[in-house]
C-alpha cells in the first residue's frame, strides 16, 4: 500500500469532507455566487447602469443569503466534544491503562462521538487521541471497553498516517472498499493479533461483541425513536431513552448485533448474536451530561436529514414530550409503507390480509421498507412488519402507550395490556389474532363508542350499566352500536330451521335475531338488560309477535327456568367482563326446558389468549361450560378465518 494511493482516495473522494471545514465552504460558496454576479455585470457591460448593478446585487444577495441560510446548521465546531476526563475518573482510568499497555506515555485526548464506536488517533507532535461513542460510555462494560481501548491505541502507535486513513475508510465501507480491504488485511491481522496477546483472546471477542451489539441497538433505536422527528431538531433525551431502554426494558437482550465486519468473523466464530449476560452493562458513565446530550441530539439529527440539513426553525425537543397524536401518525405511516412494499411484491394494491399471509408464508424478509435494512429486536421480519398494522388497529380501538419508549406495549381503555410482538408473532404463526385488520379509517370506529361507555361503567363498578347508555346516545344520534348490522346474525340464519315451541334470544339488542327466529315458527320472547333498546327494537318493528321485554341476564324472572324450546345467545355473555362469564352462562344453560336446545354463538379466543375489550371472547373451556346443570353438549363448531375465531355450539337437554 502507497501513501501516495491513499492521498490520492483523500483528495479526489474525501478532499471537502475531510480538509475543509464548514465555514470555509461558506466563505468559497458565497464568494463564488458573489463573484459569478460581478462577472455577469462585466462581461454584459451592465455595470455602467445603476440600476443594473442594484437588481444584480439584490438577486446574487439573495441567492448568497440562501445558500448561507442552507448551510449555517452543518457547521459543527462541536462534533465531537472533547471529554475531561478529569470529571470522569473510572474512563480516565481505563484510558490511562490502555494507553501503558499501548506504549505510550502520555494520557490521550479523549473526544465523544455520536455512535457507538471506538477510534484511536494521533494528533499534532504524535499525541495520541480517542473518539469513543456515549453508547459505549453508558452500556460497554469496563472490561469489554478497556479491550476495545487498547485495540484502537495499538493502532495509532502502530500505523502511520495513510495506514490509519486505509483502514479507516475501509471500515466506513468507502467506494474503493475493496482494494482498501486487500491492502490494510495484513494491518489489522497484526493488530487484532497483537490485541489478543495482550487482553486474552475471549475477553477481547467478548468486547468486539459488544461493541457490534450497541451499534445494532442504537442504531435501531435512533431509527425507531429518533427518526420519525428529526425535522424538529436535536433530541435532547436520545442518549438518556436508550440507557432507560437498556435498564428498564431489556433492550440488549432483544437487539440484533450490527453485522460483524471482516475482522470480527474469525474472532467471534462468526456469531455476534450470542445472548447478553444476565444483568445490565455498567457502563462508565451513569448519567448524560445536558450540554453533551444536546451536541450529539444535533449530530443525529444531522446524520438524519444528511444534506438537507436542519429544518428551518429547529429545536432541541424532548421525545417523552410528543404528544400520543403525533405517534400515531407514525405508526400509520409505517403500515402504509409496508403496505406499499407488499403492493410492490404482489404487483397490486395490498391490505393488511396480504401483509399477513406473506409473513405466514414467510415471506415478510422480502418485503422492501427500512425496517428490513437494518439490525432490529424483533423476531422475525413477519412480526418487524405485521406490528405497525396491529399498532394502528389497536390504537383505533382505545389503546394507548403507556410509555413512550415502550412501543410495543398497550394498553386498552379497560386496563388490559396487549405486547404486539407476542401478538404479531401468533399472527405469523397462522393463528387467530383476534382482531380485524382492514383499510383506512374513513370514518367514525364503530366500537369507539362501546370501548368508551364500558370504560367509564366498569370504572363505577356496574358491568351492565354502559349498554343503556349506548342504546341512550345512539338513539340521539350521539354513538355507533357496534353490534347494529340490521340483519339477523350469520350464523343464525345457517343454522335455525322452521320449529315450533316456546324461544327466548337472550340479549335481542334492536331485535334483528328475534325476529328471525319468530319468523320460523316459534312463540318467542327477546330480552334485553336495555330498556331502551327493548323500546327501540319495540318502534322498529311495530305489530311483531315477539314479546320484547327488559331484564337481567343475572337476575332472570323465577319463570323463565326450563321453560323454552330454543334458547339463543349470541354474543352477549362476551359483552360482559370476565369475572361474571360464569355465572352468565349458568343463567342461559337454565332457561332450557328438557327436550329443548340452546344455540351459543360467540366470538373465540384461546385460554389465555389476548382480549381487545370490549368484548371478552369465550374460551374452550367457558364453550364446555354451557353443558352445565344437565345440558348435553351437541355440536361445537371452531369458525376460523385467519382474523378471527368463532363459536357456533348446540346444547340439548334430554327430555
Amino acid at each position: 500500500m502507497t501513501r501516495w494511493r491513499v492521498l490520492w482516495i483523500l483528495l479526489t473522494r474525501n478532499f471537502l469532507s475531510c480538509f475543509l471545514p464548514e465555514w470555509g465552504k461558506i466563505v468559497i460558496g458565497v464568494a463564488a455566487i458573489l463573484g459569478f454576479g460581478a462577472g455577469l455585470l462585466v462581461a454584459s457591460g451592465a455595470y455602467r447602469s445603476s440600476e443594473a448593478v442594484l437588481i444584480v446585487a439584490a438577486a446574487f444577495g439573495a441567492c448568497a443569503f440562501a445558500f448561507v441560510a442552507d448551510r449555517w446548521p452543518r457547521r459543527f465546531p462541536w462534533r465531537c466534544p472533547v471529554l475531561p476526563l478529569d470529571d470522569q475518573p473510572r474512563l480516565r482510568e481505563l484510558v490511562a491503562d490502555a494507553a501503558r499497555l499501548a506504549g505510550f506515555d502520555t494520557l490521550p485526548k479523549v473526544h465523544v462521538s455520536a455512535w457507538a464506536e471506538v477510534r484511536g488517533g494521533r494528533a499534532h507532535r504524535g499525541k495520541p487521541t480517542l473518539l469513543v461513542g456515549l453508547p459505549l460510555l453508558l452500556a460497554a462494560d469496563e472490561a469489554e471497553l478497556h479491550a476495545l481501548l487498547v485495540r484502537e491505541l495499538l493502532g495509532a502507535k502502530r500505523w502511520r498516517w495513510h495506514e490509519r486513513w486505509a483502514v479507516h475508510l475501509f471500515m466506513a465501507h468507502h467506494p474503493d472498499w475493496s482494494w482498501l480491504g486487500e491492502a490494510t488485511a495484513s494491518l489489522r491481522k497484526e493488530l487484532w493479533d497483537e490485541t489478543r496477546s495482550i487482553v486474552g483472546s475471549e475477553r477481547f471477542a467478548a468486547s468486539v461483541r459488544a461493541e457490534l451489539l450497541l451499534a445494532g441497538a442504537f442504531g435501531w433505536h435512533v431509527s425507531r425513536y429518533v427518526g420519525p422527528f428529526s425535522r424538529k431538531g436535536g433530541a435532547l433525551d436520545a442518549y438518556e431513552s436508550f440507557l432507560w431502554k437498556i435498564q428498564r426494558d431489556g433492550l440488549l437482550t432483544r437487539a440484533r448485533p450490527e453485522p460483524p465486519f471482516p475482522d470480527a468473523v474469525e474472532l467471534i466464530d462468526g456469531d455476534a448474536a450470542q445472548p447478553v449476560a444476565d444483568g445490565v452493562p455498567a457502563g462508565v458513565m451513569s448519567r448524560v451530561p445536558g450540554e453533551l446530550a444536546k451536541r450529539l441530539g444535533k449530530v443525529i439529527t444531522h446524520k438524519l436529514l444528511g444534506r438537507g440539513g436542519f429544518a428551518l426553525g429547529a429545536r432541541p425537543y424532548r421525545m417523552a414530550d410528543i404528544p400520543v397524536e403525533e405517534w400515531a401518525q407514525v405508526g400509520e405511516y409505517q403500515r402504509e409503507q409496508v403496505l406499499e412494499a407488499a403492493g410492490k411484491l404482489l404487483d397490486r394494491q395490498a391490505t393488511d390480509l396480504d401483509v399477513v399471509e406473506l409473513a405466514v408464508a414467510g415471506r415478510a424478509g422480502e418485503l422492501e421498507w427500512w425496517h428490513n435494512e437494518q439490525p432490529c429486536p424483533h423476531p422475525t421480519p413477519g412480526v418487524c412488519a405485521l406490528l405497525p398494522l396491529f399498532d394502528v388497529a389497536l390504537r383505533r380501538k382505545g389503546y394507548v402507550h403507556e410509555h413512550t419508549f415502550t412501543q410495543r406495549e398497550l394498553v386498552g381503555p379497560l386496563g388490559d395490556r396487549i405486547n404486539l410482538v407476542e401478538l404479531a408473532a401468533k399472527a405469523e404463526r397462522g393463528e387467530p389474532y383476534g382482531i380485524l385488520l382492514g383499510g383506512l379509517m374513513t370514518g367514525r370506529d364503530p366500537d369507539a363508542d362501546a370501548i368508551r361507555l364500558a370504560g367509564e361503567s366498569l370504572a363505577q363498578g356496574d358491568p351492565t350499566g354502559w349498554f343503556e347508555r349506548l342504546y341512550v346516545e345512539s338513539a340521539a344520534g350521539d354513538a355507533i352500536v357496534p353490534w347494529d348490522s340490521r340483519s339477523p346474525h350469520p350464523l343464525l340464519v345457517e343454522w335455525a330451521r322452521a320449529g315450533r315451541g316456546r324461544a327466548l334470544v337472550v340479549g335481542a339488542g334492536l331485535g334483528d335475531d328475534a325476529e328471525h327466529v319468530a319468523g320460523l315458527g316459534y312463540e318467542t320472547v327477546a330480552f334485553d338488560v336495555s330498556e331502551s333498546a327493548v323500546r327501540l327494537a319495540e318502534e322498529r318493528f311495530p305489530g311483531s309477535r315477539v314479546r320484547y321485554q327488559a331484564a337481567d341476564l343475572l337476575d332472570p324472572p323465577g319463570e323463565w327456568r326450563q321453560a323454552f324450546d330454543l334458547v339463543v345467545e349470541i354474543m352477549t355473555v362476551q359483552a360482559l367482563p370476565e369475572p361474571l362469564h360464569v355465572r352468565a352462562i349458568a343463567a342461559v344453560a337454565e332457561f332450557v326446558r328438557p327436550g329443548g336446545t340452546l344455540l351459543v354463538i360467540a366470538s373465540g379466543r384461546e385460554e389465555g389468549g389476548p382480549v381487545f375489550a370490549p368484548p371478552w371472547p369465550l374460551t374452550p373451556s367457558e364453550i364446555a361450560a354451557f353443558a352445565a346443570g344437565g345440558l348435553e353438549t351437541g355440536q361445537v363448531e371452531d369458525l376460523r378465518d385467519g382474523e378471527r375465531r368463532r363459536w357456533r355450539a348446540t346444547f340439548h337437554r334430554p327430555a
